[in-house]
């Protein structure tokens, strides 16, 4: 695949004096798909970097998010090794009837405690293991710890750029101004280790079973605050900020 090619700084600059655009999809999505669209970035799940940057010279994935949003954002979506139960064995062992009526287990585990449905998360060390810890059935299932690291550097390559945006919504329409963007490079596995183990990284679980039986996956997730994400770099740099830019420019 031929990446594209541009220089991000100048791009976001031209793109904040035009003030708020237009969301391009509705969800939560729309943020993202918004600016690459704008910049002519096609949509990437594949691990590779999104585009090459001209002024810097280098790769780089890029990320947005709201700025005033509180929410947590994915790092990446990772399903466990299901052993030893499936996930219908653990959601009809400890799930629960949804407003639907369907059982289902939609919860949030941190490693450093237990949550309301008993579950957490736990490093096992000697076998190099992530596991998801049940606390009175133990474990029901769990990650490879080299599997998860690989696909995190995959997925946030080693130069991720971080643009920032306000947001508005007249009716149902939402709008963003793209206003800073930051570069956050040397991706840390003792960085995301010691934010994992403070509980600020999470994993969640998203699941029900239909009526015929069929189990649902949301795509379970680990998850951070968008206030944390650059504490997983060893490096992080300001390079375009909206403030800057002049009154007679805007």
């Amino acid at each position: 695949m031929v990446l594209p090619r541009l220089d991000i700084v100048k791009e976001l600059k031209e793109l904040f004096k035009q003030g708020y655009v237009k969301s391009l999809r509705s969800n939560d999505t729309g943020i993202g798909y918004t600016l690459e669209t704008l910049l002519k970035i096609k949509e990437n799940n594949s691990g590779e970097p999104d585009f090459e940057d001209t002024n810097l010279n280098i790769l780089a994935e890029l990320k947005s998010q709201r700025e005033t949003a509180s929410s947590r954002v994915t790092l990446m979506t990772k399903t466990p090794n299901w052993e030893p139960l499936k996930p219908k064995e653990i959601m009809e062992r400890f799930g629960y009837k949804d407003l639907e009526g369907r059982q289902a287990l939609k919860i949030t585990l941190t490693a450093n405690e237990f949550n309301a449905k008993g579950f957490k998360l736990d490093v096992d060390r000697e076998n190099n293991r992530l596991n998801i810890v049940q606390k009175d059935f133990g474990t029901v299932a769990y990650f490879d710890i080299n599997e998860l690291m690989q696909k995190l550097s995959d997925k946030l390559y080693k130069n991720l750029i971080l643009v920032l945006a306000d947001r508005k919504k007249k009716g149902k329409q939402e709008y963003f101004r793209y206003k800073k963007a930051t570069l956050l490079q040397e991706l840390s596995e003792e960085s995301f280790e010691r934010l994992f183990n403070d509980g600020l990284i999470v994993w969640e679980f998203r699941m029900h079973i239909q009526p015929w039986g069929a189990v649902r996956d949301h795509g379970p997730g680990f998850r951070i605050s968008k206030n944390h994400i650059t504490k997983l770099y060893a490096k992080n740099k300001v390079i375009f900020d909206g403030s800057t830019v002049s009154e007679e420019q805007k």
